[in-house]
Parts: structure tokens; C-alpha cells; sequence
């Protein structure tokens, strides 16, 4: 069996051989699919952006006391 082994995009479903093309992280290092270029610049298909996780320093208070002098 001779089969050629394809993936799609999950966004746009565009199909390619390459599954490296379309592998995915988000700023944690956690898999999130198989996304092309065009998709994964869309807000809309790819939700996992960095500036759309909560990120303490923002929060405008923290776990750690700070020190006062």
C-alpha cells in the first residue's frame, strides 16, 4: 500500500503533505493543531494568541509582598 499521507489546516482545511508547515504551539509551548499561515494569523481561527491569556502582571496586584522602605 502506496498511500500518501495529507493534513488540513483546521481552519481552512487546506490540505498538504508537510505536517511540519502546520504544526502549532501557543506561548506555553502547548500543541494546538494544525493550522496554515493565513489561519494562524486570523484571529478568528486561531484563538491562541499570547495577548489573549490572563497574565498576573496586568492584574494590578500580586501573590508577593512587596517591600516597602
Amino acid at each position: 500500500m502506496d498511500r500518501e499521507i495529507t493534513y488540513n489546516c483546521r481552519g481552512c482545511k487546506e490540505e498538504t503533505d508537510n505536517k511540519y508547515e502546520l504544526e502549532r504551539c501557543d506561548a506555553y509551548g502547548i500543541y494546538t493543531g494544525l493550522y496554515c499561515d493565513k489561519c494562524y494569523d486570523d484571529p478568528q481561527k486561531y484563538t491562541y494568541k499570547k495577548d489573549r491569556y490572563f497574565d498576573p502582571a496586568y492584574a494590578g496586584e500580586r501573590l508577593e509582598e512587596e517591600e516597602w522602605r
